[in-house]
Formats: structure tokens, sequence, C-alpha cells
């Protein structure tokens, strides 16, 4: 989606602005490069994923939750390159409007709600269950998200070793740590890790159990 923000995207940020001017700078910092080029590294790896996940068999179509999702990026990467809110909606509208006339239905629905209330039925129901933001949550919450899925679900995760910010309550030090707190919980893991200088970016593909 390398092409996925152009001249219509500044008229779209000016409404943000005047709509909602507490949120832009949140906004713009979920469309930086770092963000970017961490939802396309996911999407890469996700790709290469070397197991079966739980119907992925029997059908074409695939169910996927994306947890703390920030305004939607992801989910419209992964439309593209994987073979709710009001400010999400505005953001991607035209991309909508450019797969209907591709012939692609963009099935996405946008929750603004704590992690906690997530309906039990929508995570059964998902055949890929996908968080990038562990270091937002607290341990307990993450499990208890994944406990509520299938056997067989693809569980895709993503944290971070950057400490120093306060938002941060969830980081770990390295990869191999992280690793560690899902093991019980899954199998078939394969895992990464991106440097970005500052700070390192892991993520882990496994199979709940």
């Amino acid at each position: 989606m390398e092409n996925m923000f152009d001249i219509n995207t500044v008229e779209i940020i000016k409404k943000i602005l005047k709509d909602y001017p507490h949120r832009l700078v949140d906004v713009l910092n979920s469309l930086g490069e770092r963000q970017q080029l961490s939802k396309e590294w996911l999407v890469e790896k996700l790709n290469l994923y070397k197991h079966p996940f739980r119907n992925r068999l029997k059908n074409d179509d695939v169910s996927i939750i994306i947890l703390c999702s920030w305004y939607g990026m992801l989910a419209y990467k992964l439309i593209e390159k994987f073979k709710l809110k009001k400010i999400a909606n505005r953001l991607y509208r035209k991309i909508d409007n450019e797969n209907l006339k591709n012939g692609v239905l963009t099935l996405i629905k946008h929750w603004e709600r704590n992690i906690k209330d997530m309906p039990e039925k929508e995570l059964k129901n998902s055949e890929i269950l996908i968080n990038t933001s562990c270091e937002h949550l607290d341990q307990q919450t993450i499990y208890d998200t994944i406990d509520k899925t299938e056997r067989g679900t693809l569980i895709v995760l993503q944290s971070n070793n950057y400490h120093k910010i306060q938002e941060h309550i969830n980081t770990v030090n390295d990869l191999q740590e992280f690793v560690s707190q899902y093991q019980s919980r899954l199998i078939n893991i394969e895992m990464h890790e991106k440097d970005f200088l500052e700070y390192k970016r892991f993520m882990i593909l496994g199979l709940k159990r």
C-alpha cells in the first residue's frame, strides 16, 4: 500500500483537525514511518508463515481480529497484501471505494471498546487474532483474549523494549522473554525481531494450543 496516502489525505487530515482537534497528533503518529514499517513487516511474515491455521484449508475467506489497531491501517494493508472509529472510516473511505470498484468487498468492522468487552463469539469465530500493541496491555488481558479463541487460531503478537514511554506498561527486554510468555499457549511459534535503533520491535506468530 505504498501509495495509500495522496493529496486527498491532506484534505481528510484538515477535516479531522476541524472535528477532532484533540486527536490530530495521535492520528499523525499512527501514520508515521515506523508504524508503516511495522505493519508491512507483519504482513510479510504472515504471508510466509508455513503452518496452516484453523479453517484456512477449508475456505478462501479468513476472519481476522486486530486488537489495538489505532485507526485501522493494518486492516487495509492486510486486504491489499494478504494472499471503528469515525476517524478510521474517514481516513480509509477512498480505499474502500476503490476496492469496491475493483470487485473487492472491504468487510471491516471498527469497534471502539475495552478489549475485555470484546464479544467472545467474535473471538471464537476468528481464524487470525492480531495484537500489535502488547506493550500497552497488562499481561492477563492478553492471556484472557488468547484463551477465548479456538484451538488452531493463528495468533500474531508484537511488543518492544521501548521502556521509557509511560504508556508502555508491559514491555519486554528481548525476543526470548517475549516468546517465553506465550510458550504455554502457542505451538509452531515463529519469532522475529526488527531494530529501530532507539528500540527493538519483537513479533511472534503461533497457533493456539
